[in-house]
């Protein structure tokens, strides 16, 4: 008697689904396009619909949240195809009730604003439903140190580090000195850390007359790396620091030449990106584990497009959101259904410019993964070559995206960007109404919120819509993109690094725009630039 082969389909669904579950998403992806009884199975399944929508999204489950799958792939498809046509679910206006200062952070939909006492921190946690109304509340620190900037990581940790400044006057020196310490505190209740087995750990001690330095900090992991530039000292170091922060030890100390260093961004747990003012180049540097010494050089330094020689190159500030997880990989802080994947997120680097007769920023992107592959596999703790920094031409142009902002964007905000996306306001236009607009608005136009995507799944969905639609309001551009070199650079700027662009419908009265998962935050200012009110355009 002869007996038919066994086929896959014909399994019980429940064993085909457990079977299916067990493969990476590309996987499950293809297997879609075997035949109509796979199809209809993963089509059928919650569960590996949501997969699929996570792969497509570049985003991980999060396992704290105790939604159904059913709801968390609802939200995950509401958030994205949100994001995709540029329409908020909900818009909100928040007015200031305090003087606000200049020091904030925007990241796990929390937003950080210091006064102008530089005593106290007031935030905002950001609604995820419409009903919801936003309120500021005082960060509860009983420090009474001047605040010169803080780091956050709070889905991880519920960490806040201070940065803070005392005056100290010397009795046997005629000039007064600054301590500046860091302050580990846990955000949700304004206390020490009770992870910190240092709290507060003195950082240095410098001359009032330098004026209060520029701090850049980022906290992954057990890692805190703190970044120190004094701009009115020439001749004082730039520093980066990098301490775990739970016990209060330096694991990495590197001391730059003045106004060498003034940011750093995490690429993966243990490897940093460490931007070079002076040099001109990107330094990816690791930091050492337990049973290695310090490095004494980079792993690799990446450079900059060359300057035509009347230029100078001012500073870099940059940004990478969400920031890597340590190597537990734990959000446990977080109640949110997923979050992006930092591996697959972009990396900003601002470029201000100065010459003769111009101020330009220039602005890169460039996703962590593709500076990850930069550098051998399985890296060795060992220095290599570094001498000569790879040209821009040999490293940068299939992996980045370039474009000049002019002179007149403000810098100030870098929190623009998260996930694979980068949020812009575009020059002003001609053709606005005025007629009806207030006094202090004469001096804005409308503009429409922009936003860019580098996620290559959203630029094919993209390109699939605009073969069905033509009209749709949005643009891909996979084509080799030159950038005029102008007056600034020594070379044509060429990048092929993809993307699409979608606008809001409607335009807004904004001075800057920020960014995290699930929304974007408008930000009005009155003529000395202190902020007025928050505009919040909920996506998620």
């Amino acid at each position: 008697m002869k007996t038919s082969a066994l086929q896959l389909t014909d399994l019980p669904t429940e064993i085909l689904v457990l079977i299916l579950s067990h493969l990476p998403a590309p996987d499950l992806l293809a297997c879609n396009t075997l035949n109509h009884s796979i199809y209809t199975v993963i089509s059928n399944c919650v569960f590996l619909q949501y997969s699929i929508e996570l792969y497509k999204a570049c985003a991980l489950d999060n396992k704290n949240c105790t939604l159904s799958y059913s709801e968390k792939l609802a939200m995950l498809q509401q958030r994205e195809e949100a994001w995709s046509n540029c329409k908020p679910s909900f818009h909100r206006v928040v007015p200031l009730n305090f003087t606000p200062g200049s020091v904030y952070d925007f990241s796990s939909s929390v937003y950080l604003l210091g006064d102008h006492t530089r005593l106290r921190l007031h935030h905002l946690h950001l609604p995820h439903r419409a009903g919801q109304a936003p309120q500021w509340y005082l960060f509860p620190s009983d420090d009474n140190r001047h605040i010169v900037d803080f780091g956050l990581n709070l889905h991880e940790h519920d960490l806040i580090a201070l940065v803070t400044a005392e005056l100290r006057v010397q009795s046997s020196s005629t000039s007064s000195m600054l301590s500046i310490d860091l302050s580990l505190r846990q955000f949700s209740t304004g206390q020490y850390h009770p992870s910190a087995k240092v709290p507060s750990i003195h950082v240095m001690v410098s001359e009032l007359r330098w004026g209060s330095p520029s701090i850049n900090l980022e906290i992954v992991g057990k890692y805190l790396a703190l970044v120190t530039t004094f701009w009115r000292n020439a001749n004082s170091k730039c520093t980066l620091t990098v301490y775990e922060w739970q016990t209060g030890k330096v694991v990495m100390d590197i001391n730059g030449n003045p106004e060498s260093y003034s940011g750093v961004v995490f690429i993966s747990e243990d490897i940093i990106l460490l931007p070079n003012t002076e040099t001109r180049a990107l330094e990816l540097w690791k930091i050492p584990g337990p049973n290695e010494h310090p490095p004494s050089a980079p792993l690799r330094q990446l450079a900059l497009p060359r300057l035509m020689p009347q230029n100078i190159l001012r500073f870099i500030s940059c940004r990478g959101e969400p920031n890597p997880t340590g190597f537990i990989r734990s959000q446990h802080y977080s109640d949110r259904p997923f979050h992006y994947d930092p591996l697959d997120s972009i990396v900003l680097l601002h470029l201000r410019v100065h010459g003769l007769h111009l101020s330009s920023l220039f602005t890169i992107f460039v996703h962590r993964r593709s500076l990850l592959n930069l550098l051998p596999p399985h890296a060795p703790f060992v220095d290599i070559d570094v001498e000569k920094p790879v040209p821009w031409a040999e490293w940068a142009p299939p992996i980045t995206f370039c474009i000049d902002l002019g002179g007149s964007i403000p810098s100030r905000w870098i929190t623009t960007t998260c996930g694979q996306r980068f949020v812009v306001l575009p020059s002003p236009g001609d053709d606005s109404d005025e007629s009806n607009a207030a006094e202090d608005d004469l001096r804005r136009k409308p503009r429409a919120i922009v936003v860019f995507d580098f996620n290559p799944h959203n630029i094919r969905k993209a390109e699939r819509e605009l073969e069905a639609d033509p009209d749709a309001k949005k643009i891909v551009n996979r084509e080799r993109r030159v950038m005029d070199a102008q007056e600034i650079f020594a070379e044509d700027i060429v990048s092929y690094l993809p993307y699409v662009v979608a606008a809001t419908a409607d335009k807004y009265r904004l001075d800057g725009v920020l960014m995290d998962e699930d929304r974007v935050l408008g930000l009005q200012t009155d003529f000395e630039g202190h902020i007025k009110y928050v505009e919040v355009f909920h996506f998620g």
